[in-house]
């Protein structure tokens, strides 16, 4: 029986935890604000400033900011899931991006960063036609709002209930409400004040805290399972293909048709084509700084697996099979770190969600600013005016992104799940498009717009057909990467058709500097100097080249 100290110390337990956890967290906001606003107090009010933070960033910020907006809380909660499941097959989507990095670094870059473009879709102008470039504009930013903005705030919301409130999010109600509204408004405040600039060093930012937090909990897990050598032992011992990178053609995650050809379609979506991930390139004060900021975060991307896969491999050693994907990360964090430690872990989470939510509203605001307010409102719109509306349109696409987070609540599917099937109906169309924008001079405007729209809807029907008849004869469509190489062909052979069935329209012109040639590749003559002996592009991309072989050959 407890006397009435014994219950006051057991009941103070868990507030005490609470407290610990929301004061590193509370700690980690303040940083954050205080870096987004200190970084931007002298920015003039200028598009360049706003937009493209001033054109001035070095390579390593573009690096590290292009890793921390690539990096969600998909990442964690659910390549860990996948990890524990299947092994290390999810190592694929971060290893296997070799290729993608190279196409952007030599084909598509130079050509976006000399035009000193600020978006991507302006691209699609230059090349196609003005309606190519108004579609695929609707298209990014419905894409970046529905399919990234809104889950990233659930999922941060529904982690900063159940974490630091030790809350189980089931339904909804307004203390979650609660926590998506303060990661939405403190990531809006410094994404409205300083652009660019600021969502860039906060990246930096992030990227250190979700590095601390990911080998923290690889480490104590480690060791509380007995040591790398007993992980890799467990789960050889039970399957030794959890392993390999590549695996069966039906494999759920990793299907070896799939990993043969995902370069092309969600990998190079991701990296050669997305706003938000290019925009950081376009800031780059030099060629030379945007390209090594690519071969740079390719290089990043090589670690990341250790702390977003291996702590799945971790819980499989510790736990066994038979745990549900989305809870093994939050129950490694609960079972093995102290309060302080969990609380590190919920701000590398939040850092995770910020880094997402602050990419997409850059993002998304510069392409509402430029790509319909300027070509469509209002084309004489001054410097002030621009940077104005784009802080306004990023307030107005957090209100929209916040307010339909909560109703993945209802989505049963799994928010891993659901984010990677929105890739997937958007990547194959744009991809085909770009290539062919680059490399084929015959593709026009008019071919472009269709096969954008007719890829999506082609998607759909397969994503459907692959859920009602799967388990009928068609198995290999059910993979993700599988039925996104099926539309890529699709979407290729629809391109193809329309360009010579459908005409041309007359008054279509393109810049021919849009056709690649190799000396696209090279850097312009006044970067050449600073491109020798350890700075040397080619050396680090030959290195990176090698590197991803080096990780496909030892686990294949």
């Amino acid at each position: 029986m407890l006397c009435c100290s014994d219950y006051q110390k057991e009941a103070q337990g868990p507030v005490l935890v609470n407290v610990t956890i929301l004061l590193v967290v509370g700690i980690y906001f303040a940083v954050s604000l205080g870096i987004g606003f200190w970084v931007a107090r002298k920015e003039s009010n200028v598009a360049d400033d706003y937009f493209l933070a001033g054109r001035k960033l070095p390579w390593y910020a573009v690096a590290l900011s292009m890793t921390g907006s690539n990096i969600g809380t998909e990442h964690f909660i659910g390549m860990v899931g996948t990890a524990y499941a299947v092994g290390l097959a999810p190592a694929t989507f971060e290893w296997g991006n070799f290729l993608p990095y190279s196409i952007l670094c030599w084909i598509f870059l130079p050509y976006f960063f000399r035009k000193k473009l600020y978006t991507v879709p302006e691209f699609l102008e230059r090349r196609y036609s003005p309606g190519t470039r108004g579609v695929f504009a609707g298209l990014t930013m419905l894409h970046m709002v529905v399919g990234v903005l809104a889950p990233a705030l659930y999922a941060g919301g529904r982690i900063v209930y159940e974490m630091a409130l030790q809350q189980q999010a089931s339904s909804f109600n307004w203390g979650f409400m609660g926590c998506v509204l303060i990661i939405s408004g403190v990531t809006a405040a410094y994404c409205i004040y300083g652009g660019l600039l600021s969502v860039v060093w906060t990246d930096v930012l992030q990227v250190g805290v979700l590095v601390v937090g990911g080998l923290m909990l690889v480490i104590v897990g480690a060791g509380n399972a007995g040591g790398i050598k007993s992980v890799i032992d467990t789960n050889l011992a039970a399957d030794a293909t959890r392993f390999s990178l590549i695996q069966s053609a039906s494999h759920p995650v990793s299907p070896w048709p799939g990993v043969a050809t995902f370069w092309l379609t969600l990998s190079l979506w991701y990296v050669g084509t997305n706003q938000f991930y290019i925009q950081r390139c376009l800031g780059a004060k030099s060629e030379w700084d945007a390209k090594m900021g690519v071969i740079g975060c390719a290089f990043i991307k090589f670690f990341l697996p250790f702390i977003i896969v291996f702590p799945g491999l971790v819980a499989f050693a510790m736990f066994g099979p038979g745990l549900k994907e989305d809870s093994v990360y939050i129950k490694m964090v609960n079972e093995l770190l102290p309060p302080f430690g969990r609380g590190v872990l919920l701000a590398a989470l939040i850092a995770a969600i910020m880094s997402t939510v602050s990419s997409v509203l850059n993002s998304a605001s510069t392409i509402w600013s430029m790509d319909v307010h300027k070509r469509l409102l209002h084309p004489e719109a001054s410097e002030a005016e621009l940077v104005r509306v784009g802080r306004w349109s990023t307030l107005l696409i957090i209100v929209i992104g916040t307010a339909l987070a909560p109703l993945l609540l209802w989505w049963k599917g799994g928010i891993f799940i659901y984010i990677q099937d929105m890739a997937a109906f958007f990547a194959p169309p744009i991809t085909v498009i770009f290539l062919a924008a680059f490399l084929w001079p015959r593709a026009h405007g008019r071919a472009a717009t269709f096969t954008l729209v007719f890829g999506i809807m082609s998607g759909i029907v397969l994503k459907v057909t692959a859920e009602r008849y799967g388990s009928e004869g068609i198995a290999q469509l059910k993979p993700l990467l599988n039925r996104a190489a099926v539309n890529w062909a699709i979407c290729l052979a629809a391109l193809i058709i329309a360009t010579f069935g459908i005409r041309r329209s007359k008054d279509e012109s393109y810049d021919p500097d849009a056709i690649w040639n190799l000396r696209w590749a090279r850097l312009p003559e006044n970067e050449r100097p600073r491109n020798r002996g350890l700075r040397n592009l080619m050396f680090w991309w030959i290195v990176m080249i090698s590197v991803s072989a080096a990780l496909f050959v030892f686990f294949r």
